[in-house]
Order: structure tokens, then sequence, then C-alpha cells
């Protein structure tokens, strides 16, 4: 194991229409904004509802479970990174979006298209909390 953090740190952790979200992740929770105004919930955070413009929200727990739609292997990254790492597309369980996120606990032999993931949610080590995706397997 290398001393690299594997993580680029985020720009938007400060931006007041999506650090709810950076904020729930310290909590452990995974959170998507619900518009006050229609009721729409979608992901990611942005600072307007993609249904009907408002900018009032309030912040529900998503359920931390998708499925993989697409995935790559990189073997150029940034310095950051110990190479090669595994970088999938993943659709929230709940349909409302989709997310990126470094895949960990499987080769990309074990990888399918369609198949279960589980949001997982680490410490940075910088007072902030990051989230990956591995394989969601029922014992």
């Amino acid at each position: 194991m290398t001393s690299k953090p594997n993580f680029l740190m985020p720009t938007n952790v400060e931006s007041p229409s999506v650090s709810p979200f950076w904020e729930g992740l310290k909590t452990g929770r995974f959170l998507a904004p619900r518009c006050r105004d229609c009721g729409e919930i979608f992901f990611p955070p942005r600072s307007h509802c993609p249904e009907c413009l408002g900018d009032v929200f309030t912040w529900e727990a998503l359920s931390g479970k998708g499925y993989l739609y697409s995935w790559t292997e990189l073997f150029f990254a940034q310095p950051e990174f110990d190479l090669p790492f595994l970088l999938g597309l993943v659709d929230l369980a709940e349909g409302i979006g989709r997310i990126a996120a470094r895949i960990s606990g499987a080769t990309p032999e074990e990888l399918s298209i369609g198949m279960p993931l589980e949001i997982r949610i680490s410490n940075s080590g910088d007072g902030l909390a990051l989230y990956y995706v591995e394989p969601f397997r029922i014992l």
C-alpha cells in the first residue's frame, strides 16, 4: 500500500448548493436534495431544481446502492493516484441520477454492466469524507 491519498480534492465543498452533500458524507450519509416547491428529488446537487427551478431544498439520505452503467481501467492519471485503477459510472438505485466513482474490491474481470454496487464513504484525512463504490455482496 502506498501513502498516496488516491483521490482528488473536490473544488465545490464550500458551495452553498452542495455543502450539505459533503456534510452528509461526514456523517456517513449519501444525500440528495428534494425541492420544497415541486417535490423533485435529484442528483447531482445543484443550485436550482431541474424540474421547476426552485432553490429551496430538504436533503434526504439515499440507499447507497446502485448499478454499474459503464467503467474503465485508467493507466494514466494525476500523480495522486496509484495506477491502474477502476473508474465507474453508477446509476443510483433510486433512479434519480448517476455518479462517477472509483471502484474498489473488484478486478476488471469481475465487473459486468448492471451489477449491483454499494456506495462506501471514507474519511480523506483532511476533515473531508469522500465516496467510492464496491460490489454489493449478500452475506
